[in-house]
This record gives structure tokens, sequence and C-alpha cells, in this order.
């Protein structure tokens, strides 16, 4: 899956008090973060989505665009945002028919929701991280931070790679092509 394009899929858009249908090209033309969570209205997901909104600038700046899915009803999001999440400055996707999270093999079959888990495209809708975690610990969003630059940098310097612990102040390693 990596390094391959996603699948169409279409799907609702929910951001700042609207509806939006959309399909996979939305996503194109600037790094998407699809950031999963198993469904509204739970305990870790608020802490992720609130550390989120506190980089969200540097996601910006990075030319990096922030998505949060589950397999609730777009309906469940907008009252879950308007409830407990009027901080949010980002768009939710309702996966409420499964097709994205299927598109991914992260949907759990037992419950019928998506596994926690990050997957970045570039801007071509490329898969260039995929991250799957238990649903008992929340992801790190400064790390997702720090692999969006490292994508985009090693998207624009070819032959060069990223060690452990990089930032766009550190040195990239040059190989040979």
């Amino acid at each position: 899956m990596l390094n391959t394009r996603i699948k169409p899929f279409t799907s609702i858009l929910y951001f700042k008090n609207k509806f939006f249908e959309i399909n996979e090209q939305y996503l194109k033309n600037s790094w998407s973060i699809l950031f999963f969570f198993p469904f509204s209205f739970s305990f870790i997901c608020p802490t992720e989505l609130k550390d989120i909104n506190k980089y969200i600038n540097e996601f910006n700046n990075n030319k990096a665009k922030i998505f949060a899915i589950s397999t609730d009803s777009h309906f469940s999001q907008k009252n879950w945002i308007k409830q407990e999440l009027s901080f949010i400055n980002f768009p939710f996707i309702s996966d409420f028919n499964h097709n994205i999270s299927k598109n991914f093999n992260i949907l759990n079959k037992k419950d019928g929701n998506s596994l926690r888990s990050t997957i970045i495209l570039d801007p071509n809708l490329i898969i260039k991280s995929i991250d799957i975690i238990d649903s008992s610990i929340s992801r790190s969003i400064k790390d997702i931070v720090n692999r969006i630059k490292m994508l985009s940098f090693t998207n624009l310097n070819n032959n060069q790679v990223c060690p452990y612990s990089w930032n766009i102040d550190s040195k990239s390693i040059q190989i040979n092509s």
C-alpha cells in the first residue's frame, strides 16, 4: 500500500458549520494527513484533536491539511464538535459507508470502527506514511508534524534522506543513485 495512489472514494466533510460532498480529488495538490479515530464521544480522541489544533499553524506552514476521519455519520461528528470540540479548526470526514477505511485496510471488522491510524498522502495522492496503533494509546502530534517536514524535504530533495530526529536545521544524508 505504501507508495501507491489512494483508491477513489466519496464522502461528506463537515467544516465550519457546513457539509460538503467530497471525493479523493479534494485532497490533491497539498500534503494530506488522514487522522482516523475509532468513534466520536470517546476518551483519547479529544486529547489528540486538541493537540492537532495546537499544531495547526505548523501543518499549514508545511502545506499540509489535516482531516479527522471516523465511521460516525457526519451528523454525529457535527454534534460532537458543537458539544465538546468547539475549538476544532480543521475538517472532519465521515466514513459512514466504511469505504475509506476499507480502502486503507484499517476497518475493525469486529466493531465497524476505524483503527486509530494516521495516513499521509503527498500532493499527488500517493501514500507516503501509514501508522496504525492500538486504540488504548494516543499519537504524538509533534511526531506527525516532524514526519510531514521530513517527507516534504525528501520530496523536494532527490537522493537525500532524513535520519532519526531530523529537523529542518539538521543535516540530511546524501545517497548516491
